[in-house]
């Protein structure tokens, strides 16, 4: 039970069948979930647990923190730490057992220091920039970071990787660019004939270019249920589960011309019903939705009224009825209605993946179906 009258709701069944169906369309290829910024929202370590049971075979992750939680949870899958490596970071990467990307002989030489140290050695993946110019090595001196790596003598090379930047586009020519230098940087020398895990796809690739699966792909947004558009056949089962809702936790009657909430953007157009809502900007519901979302109140769609404060937010329902205590939705389904991530992300006028992650652990999550944790 949830004593918080507003919640993130997780729906594990769901999840579970997402990455069923993306394991069909990869056939033999590993599946690594990126799991970064609390799994998008969902939860890191019940998503994880849930990824394990259902048959991932690799995490990744933004930073090496959310590896160390993930490990302190008694999760046993390889994770990889997918962000740019600091000095003060690299005994603890070694410690917990972490896989690692290295994209420079400066930080190469680092982890060599460190490894000598420890007397130990480590496990790390190369980035290579193709395209994004994040972070990677150029496509050029990656042949000579890989040989000053074989030389060190403490580091098993385990996998090789790139990131595309457009792949949510079907047919895109640089995204055709990036997996046409990558593939040949993979036929050139020192690499031809190398035993590395090649991987390049994002849920874009995963989706849209299956010339591009290598022999891991990588697709987070896919999983958790966001379906690009115009996606094949194969993938249209996919569907989100991730749900935002909440209790009313107050009613009244105002009259015609009455402002509502801060500096009074809303005006009251008549005498109406007005319900409150314990959900608001400091939980990760955006002031920028004030006078543009709507929620879901017995499967109809009401207006949110009025400035979005700190804690709470008011929703204007007219003549109907409702009931202090009643669930309201602001992402997910109710009856016959719904309100997605994509519809809320356009009023915000940003990407899904930046709604997902803004509903912070003020919420508290329930997961639905939750023998998969």
């Amino acid at each position: 039970m949830i004593a918080h009258p507003s919640w993130v709701e997780i729906d594990l069944e769901q999840f579970k069948k997402n990455i069923s169906i993306i394991r069909k369309n990869i056939g033999e290829r590993l599946f690594c979930l990126p799991i970064k910024a609390n799994a998008y929202g969902h939860g890191l370590c019940p998503i994880a647990k849930a990824a394990e049971a259902a048959g991932v075979d690799y995490l990744a992750v933004a930073h090496l923190q959310e590896a160390i939680e993930l490990r302190r949870s008694n999760v046993t899958l390889p994770i990889l730490v997918l962000g740019a490596i600091h000095e003060d970071q690299i005994a603890d990467l070694i410690h917990f057992n972490l896989e690692f990307t290295i994209s420079s002989i400066y930080k190469a030489k680092l982890v060599m220091q460190a490894c000598k140290n420890l007397n130990q050695s480590c496990t790390v993946h190369i980035e290579v920039d193709t395209g994004m110019q994040r972070t990677g090595v150029q496509l050029n001196t990656t042949p000579s970071l890989f040989r000053f790596l074989q030389d060190a003598g403490c580091f098993k090379i385990k996998g090789i990787y790139s990131h595309l930047a457009n792949a949510d586009k079907p047919n895109d020519p640089f995204t055709a660019l990036q997996i046409e230098n990558f593939k040949n940087l993979l036929q050139s020398p020192p690499f031809a004939g190398q035993k590395l895990l090649r991987h390049l796809s994002n849920s874009g690739g995963t989706v849209f270019y299956p010339d591009a699966h290598l022999d891991m792909v990588r697709p987070s947004y896919l999983a958790f249920g966001n379906l690009p558009k115009d996606a094949p056949e194969s993938f249209q089962e996919i569907a989100p589960c991730f749900s935002v809702k909440s209790k009313i936790s107050y009613f009244k009657v105002v009259d015609a011309s009455i402002g509502i909430s801060y500096g009074h953007s809303y005006t009251t157009p008549k005498k109406t019903r007005i319900v409150t809502i314990p959900i608001g900007y400091g939980d990760g519901f955006r002031r920028c939705l004030s006078n543009r979302a709507e929620v879901l109140i017995r499967g109809k769609r009401f207006p949110v009224v009025g400035a979005i404060c700190m804690d709470q937010c008011m929703v204007d329902i007219g003549d109907e009825e409702a009931f202090v205590g009643e669930e309201v939705v602001l992402i997910g389904k109710q009856g016959e209605g719904a309100i997605s991530i994509k519809e809320v992300a356009a009023l915000c006028d940003t990407i899904p993946y930046e709604i997902l992650c803004s509903f912070n652990n003020r919420l508290p999550r329930l997961y639905l179906n939750n023998d998969l944790v």
